[in-house]
């Protein structure tokens, strides 16, 4: 067995879907997270610029061994527009476990990379070891991570609802012509959270890979006294990017009709046959003047009673210690937990990152 690390291309879509499909969530309902039908669309909403890497085995040329993809956006850091770059997508077939190819990708990665890079990344919750085993791969330290955050992903079960809108509010969709003053009031509010991925509405309207899926009749907004005082958006992205069923357990498989009846009736993810996708759309660019509980809770309601109805959860990611974390509790859904880190390969950056609210768009992971 040869290993060689090389830029991925397009023409090796095959394989990464091929890779990728190996790659399940254990449990009653085996789930692939994919990115059907070209990785690259995908790609290009994480960031607006990014380095994939593969890694091929000289004895199986059928197959990848595995992929890594560092990705470049601009985020607001400490109330400043700034390149971030952000770690993930990495993959290593389970045939090549245990066998150091994540550490040899990581290596070639940082070749495109310098010191001065912020780099950010994400892993279920305190699961710190690959980055442990990866770090101290090469000769000395390659890179170093702190852990900052704690994600609160919460996949809200949608119901038939009358929104509850505050006195004084009116929500309603967004228009093209309303894409200057939601510039205006982006811009004044983003900078509040570190993390804040740097949107240009107009781009929406352009069609701009970076945001596939989006289009401005999908954002909801808040206005009192006709200025907009909340955003949000709901974004349907399984276009490129999909939660599939890949098998069930006996005891599921047999029963998913019943659980099925019940998720109608009671709310929750309706099970599809094997090789059916999960049917949510994530929540995104939050944004609440005065981090109003009310006027969140109500968007979100908006957008359950329409674009929502069509779908089975909404999923919505929170940090903790964001004043907004609450809103999202006081709905029946279901959770999952995972840790934020800051990733360097030279000087610690956390001194140059104040205490903002950390702001993950989920939909960009």
């Amino acid at each position: 067995m040869t290993i060689t690390v090389r830029l991925g291309t397009p023409a090796d879509n095959p394989k990464i879907h091929d890779l990728i499909s190996k790659i399940t969530m254990p449990g009653p309902a085996e789930m692939c997270f994919q990115r059907q039908p070209d990785f690259f669309t995908g790609a290009k909403v994480i960031g607006d610029e990014f380095i994939l890497t593969v890694a091929d085995d000289s004895e199986r040329p059928e197959v990848l061994a595995g992929l890594t993809v560092i990705s470049g956006r601009d985020l607001y850091i400490s109330g400043q527009r700034r390149r971030v770059y952000y770690s993930g997508d990495t993959r290593v077939d389970p045939y090549y476990r245990r066998r150091g190819i994540a550490s040899q990708m990581f290596v070639a990665q940082k070749e495109y990379r310098s010191t001065t890079d912020l780099l950010q990344g994400i892993v279920i919750k305190d699961n710190v070891a690959p980055l442990e085993a990866a770090k101290n791969a090469a000769d000395g330290v390659l890179f170093d991570y702190w852990v900052s955050h704690t994600i609160e992903t919460s996949f809200i079960f949608t119901r038939k609802l009358k929104p509850r809108i505050p006195a004084g509010v009116d929500v309603r969709a967004a228009t093209a012509a309303d894409v200057p003053a939601m510039q205006a009031f982006f811009d004044r509010e983003a900078p509040r959270r570190n993390g804040y991925p740097c949107y240009e509405f107009a781009k929406v309207l352009a069609n701009d890979p970076y945001y596939a899926g989006i289009s401005i009749g999908d954002y909801a907004l808040a206005l009192k006294g006709g200025q907009i005082i909340g955003i949000l958006g709901s974004w349907n992205q399984k276009a490129y990017k999909q939660t599939r069923v890949m098998g069930f357990k006996a005891p599921i498989g047999l029963i998913r009709p019943l659980y099925n009846l019940y998720a109608s009736i009671a709310g929750g993810f309706r099970l599809p046959p094997v090789g059916g996708v999960l049917n949510y759309l994530t929540l995104h660019t939050t944004l609440i003047a005065n981090d109003d509980k009310d006027v969140f809770r109500a968007l979100i309601d908006w957008i359950m009673a329409n674009q929502g109805q069509k779908v089975d959860a909404l999923a919505c990611g929170i940090t903790h210690g964001d004043p907004l974390v609450e809103v999202p509790r006081g709905y029946k859904r279901q959770k999952l937990f995972s840790s934020h880190f800051w990733l360097s390969y030279g000087d610690d950056p956390r001194p140059g990152i104040d205490n903002r609210p950390l702001f993950v768009e989920l939909g960009r992971l």
